[in-house]
């Protein structure tokens, strides 16, 4: 049954809840660090109008007043010839071509953002933003200089690796065909540094984080994963990953995929503050965020489209989350980790 702590409150407590997350939305920069909705780009698709076909349109953003979304191309992991890598790469570039499209034609709603202030000027001017991201560097192939491509496109991270080990590193569900980073993987951790494009460790297994934590010089995130020790799943990240994150100044953003938050089909807002809470208690509450990963899987008990982001804000605040912290949780973390890495000194 989709029912939740929060759910239980008295209707008034509810209510004044509800009234104070509200306000603190016009407020705050609302932050969703990944989602994979470029995965259902059906005929006919239009992200400007409310799409029951998806959990995450510029509609649904502006009900749930989600201020910018990390929209991700999402490239399967194939084989590691030459031919199959080449048909990635393009898939990669013929995507990110649909979701610039999809901006273009609802222009009045939403701007594409490459910049940490560009995400804060669109909201100023009543807009929502779009960055792009690229999920499995899979689709790099074995060229470096595709990651300046994507960079030009306008991607600012790329999720190393997806289900399944690439030419750069071991995936958390794969047959450990490196020991973690390969040579190449090391190249590519440094290429993004050069070029100020975040590291994101989602999917890689823990020695693949500890090789890319020895070679960046700019903080590393997880853009869509969860706390291992309250739900032992190999794409959640353990203390030992959270503690070094942590002394890199970098962020874990909370996923809201129901088995990485407690290992069935079907999860609540608590069972996410619950992996909130612990990354708090555990490194601090400036490493810590949510990534949603609709479209992908992600989608819990009261949270399951862009439109119902402020139950996330509401079982925060009846927790006792102070409003400078929830900031810090919907957005001003992630901004400051990005803005960290823009910056090429």
């Amino acid at each position: 049954m989709c029912d939740s702590v929060s759910d239980k409150k008295p209707f008034t407590e509810q209510a004044k809840l509800f009234a104070t997350a509200q306000a603190l939305h016009t407020k705050l920069l609302v932050v969703d660090s990944h989602c994979d909705t470029p995965m259902c780009f059906f005929d006919g698709i239009d992200l400007g109008k409310r799409e029951k076909r998806v959990k995450v349109d510029f509609r649904k953003m502006e009900d749930g007043e989600i201020d910018a979304i990390f929209m991700a191309t999402y490239i399967e992991q194939g084989g590691l010839d030459e031919a199959s890598t080449r048909l990635a790469t393009e898939k990669a570039f013929d995507t990110i071509a649909k979701i610039k499209m999809q901006i273009a034609r609802n222009s009045a709603q939403v701007e594409q953002a490459t910049t940490a202030q560009q995400i804060i000027d669109i909201k100023k001017v009543g807009k929502r933003a779009v960055v792009l991201a690229l999920e499995n560097g899979y689709a790099l192939g074995t060229d470096l200089a595709n990651i300046e491509r994507f960079f030009d496109e306008g991607v600012r991270y790329i999720t190393l690796c997806h289900n399944g080990d690439n030419a750069i590193c071991d995936s958390a569900v794969g047959c450990n065909t490196h020991g973690g980073l390969s040579n190449y993987g090391r190249q590519v951790v440094k290429e993004m540094n050069r070029l100020g494009m975040m590291v994101d460790l989602s999917h890689a297994n823990e020695k693949s984080f500890f090789d890319a934590a020895e070679v960046s010089t700019k903080p590393l995130i997880f853009s869509h994963s969860s706390a291992y020790s309250l739900c032992a799943h190999p794409r959640n990240v353990t203390d030992a990953q959270l503690r070094l994150l942590a002394e890199m100044g970098g962020v874990c953003q909370v996923c809201l995929y129901p088995l990485f938050l407690n290992g069935t089909e079907e999860a609540t807002v608590s069972d996410a503050v619950d992996h909130i809470d612990y990354i708090v208690n555990m490194i601090g509450i400036d490493f810590v965020g949510i990534g949603s990963d609709f479209d992908g899987g992600g989608g819990i008990c009261g949270f399951q489209t862009s439109a119902e982001a402020m139950a996330m804000t509401v079982e925060l605040l009846r927790r006792g989350y102070a409003h400078d912290d929830i900031a810090k949780i919907w957005g001003g973390n992630l901004m400051r980790v990005m803005k960290k890495v823009e910056n090429k000194k």
